[in-house]
């Protein structure tokens, strides 16, 4: 197992060179890594990545993790996952780009050792989560806490613990208490930052305006948006001490993961809840 990932059991599997590049085509799809939305598209034979993509629009419940630890534990594997296929995307990319020789047979070996390192985790993932790099999911927090990053200054002021340990980094700013709570907090955050990327175009926009006339109509547009922005902040602030010149960290202590099933997958899936219902 490499570094980070749970000791579980494993599959053994049986590499051939179609099933190795089968495994490296799907992982150069772009993939996605958040705090809530999971996702990770993969090709297959007889399909494209859309066409699959676009099937897959009903949400299977696969697990819950319980526990600050837990969760940690999980986002840590994730990440540890999409830092071996981007590993794989390089790799893969070097070695055809190399004259047959020494060296594209050094770069294939590595190849094929990072394939069947993260083919290894990513089974034991499948198997402690229910979770594969190759397939969509989203992780929905049930309950977290937010903390605030202290600036140099603001750790300098701390008191010194008692015990020994290292002055805090952070501070509880909130909690949220449900689904509902953790999700409006994600839609509050990703409605600031998305503003706030439009007005950085917008101002992008003005300072190379042509004329005094388009200049004026853009300072306009600008400053409606800014003033958009500051009041959509100051509404986080007041509702989750959230700033968006400040850095925070969501602690999970609670979440659900959910598979994007294709609608047999998800038939199935209620048919199989349903079973022991009906004995």
């Amino acid at each position: 197992m490499s570094k980070g990932l749970f000791v579980v059991d494993t599959i053994n599997l049986f590499f051939t060179k179609k099933v190795i590049m089968k495994f490296v085509n799907a992982l150069l799809v772009p993939a996605m890594i958040a705090s809530v939305s999971l996702s990770a598209s993969a090709q297959n034979d007889t399909g494209s990545a859309a066409s699959q993509a676009a099937q897959q629009t009903q949400l299977v419940k696969l697990s819950s993790i319980e526990g600050k630890a837990a969760n940690d534990e999980f986002t840590r594997n994730v990440q540890v996952l999409q830092a071996q296929r981007q590993e794989i995307v390089k790799l893969n990319e070097a070695t055809n780009a190399a004259p047959a020789g020494k060296g594209h047979d050094e770069l294939q070996a590595q190849l094929d050792a990072a394939v069947k390192r993260l083919e290894t985790d990513n089974q034991t993932m499948v198997k402690t989560y229910g979770y594969s790099i190759l397939r969509n999911y989203v992780r929905i927090p049930e309950k977290s806490e937010i903390f605030i990053v202290l600036t140099p200054e603001e750790i300098a002021k701390q008191p010194k613990p008692t015990d020994g340990s290292d002055v805090a980094k952070t501070i509880k700013v909130c909690t949220l208490g449900d689904a509902q709570a953790n999700q409006s907090f994600q839609t509050t955050v990703q409605n600031l930052q998305q503003m706030r990327q439009q007005a950085a175009t917008l101002k992008g926009q003005l300072d190379s305006a042509p004329d005094e006339s388009q200049k004026n109509y853009l300072q306009g547009q600008f400053d409606l948006l800014l003033k958009q922005l500051n009041d959509a902040n100051a509404v986080a602030t007041k509702s989750y001490a959230f700033n968006l010149n400040r850095q925070y960290v969501m602690s999970i202590d609670k979440s659900t993961l959910y598979i994007a099933a294709t609608p047999e997958e998800a038939a199935k899936a209620a048919a199989s809840a349903a079973a022991p219902a009906a004995k």
